[in-house]
């Protein structure tokens, strides 16, 4: 099994105003539990963590924090940021977690539709640090980037139930999940078009448009504008730099012409390995043929 999570995370010296909050209201206790909490997410999947009541007894279990109620009050907030029921007090992990979807520095929307652990910096700190990675894979209900902040080597995937209270949402929801697929995927759609223009407008030799299909605007759409206009402007330089080359027409370099070109594929001391043609492979030559014909006469 390909490994998900990382042996690192970027954290800074200086961190917001949710995590001073955070520290103000548990103490340095509060910090620390964030913190193994990051670990936890960055170390298992990389971008997000399973969060429900046995994992969060065994995990204040590991670190220690596993006394009931938060400076001996009785009221105390479950994972959700609510008042638990009686008899159901949650420990000082409950809080600080709760606190911490309450703040923001996780999402609520996730914990509470998935029963994960994630957030927008969390996803966009993995994603930057596997980006040497061929392949990674994440799940788009989880997904909180736009498609501008998603890698090229990011495969989004889409699970089959979505995690809740430990139990999987069988018929109903797969027919809401059903439901959101067909518009992220009319979603995509849009964005896949919009981004064709912007890039046939970049490109020379607008020929053969229409022969551009749907999916491999899809396709483009993965790889995202910044690194196609780089595409664009790597092979523009290429066909200047040489006398005898043109310009592809605009279906064959979308199509196919411009994967030598990616970031991952591309070296300035490298010949590309799709050429305009065959003839043109060939550097054009200037010949006497007035001397040619008396050669050929001679013999």
């Amino acid at each position: 099994m390909a490994c998900e999570g990382i042996d690192y995370f970027p954290l800074r010296c200086v961190l917001d105003e949710k995590f001073e909050l955070l520290e103000a209201e548990y103490g340095i206790k509060g910090f620390a539990v964030v913190v193994k909490l990051f670990q936890r997410i960055y170390r298992e999947h990389g971008y997000y963590c399973e969060w429900n009541d046995d994992i969060a007894l065994l995990f204040a279990r590991q670190c220690c924090l596993s006394d009931n109620g938060v400076n001996g009050n009785s009221a105390v907030l479950g994972a959700a940021g609510k008042p638990t029921a009686p008899g159901k007090a949650k420990n000082l992990i409950d809080c600080i977690v709760a606190a911490s979807i309450r703040r923001g520095i996780f999402d609520r929307r996730l914990y509470e539709d998935c029963s994960i652990l994630t957030s927008r910096g969390i996803q966009r700190n993995f994603l930057n640090i596997v980006r040497n990675r061929k392949r990674v894979e994440v799940k788009r209900e989880y997904l909180l980037l736009s498609d501008a902040e998603i890698k090229g080597n990011v495969v989004i995937t889409s699970s089959s139930y979505v995690r809740k209270d430990d139990s999987d949402v069988s018929s109903k929801q797969s027919k809401v999940n059903e439901s959101k697929e067909k518009n992220n995927n009319t979603m995509c759609k849009a964005e896949a078009f919009a981004l064709f223009e912007r890039l046939w407008a970049l490109y020379p030799c607008k020929k053969g448009k229409g022969k551009v299909a749907d999916t491999q605007k899809m396709k483009l759409l993965k790889v995202g504008y910044e690194e196609m206009a780089r595409a664009v402007e790597r092979y523009k330089k290429y066909v200047d730099g040489i006398d005898y080359l043109h310009y592809q027409n605009g279906s064959t370099f979308f199509n196919s012409g411009y994967v030598d070109y990616l970031d991952g594929n591309y070296s300035p001391d490298k010949k590309p390995l799709r050429q305009q043609g065959q003839f043109h492979q060939f550097m054009q030559q200037d010949y006497n043929f007035e001397q040619l014909e008396k050669e050929i006469l001679s013999n």
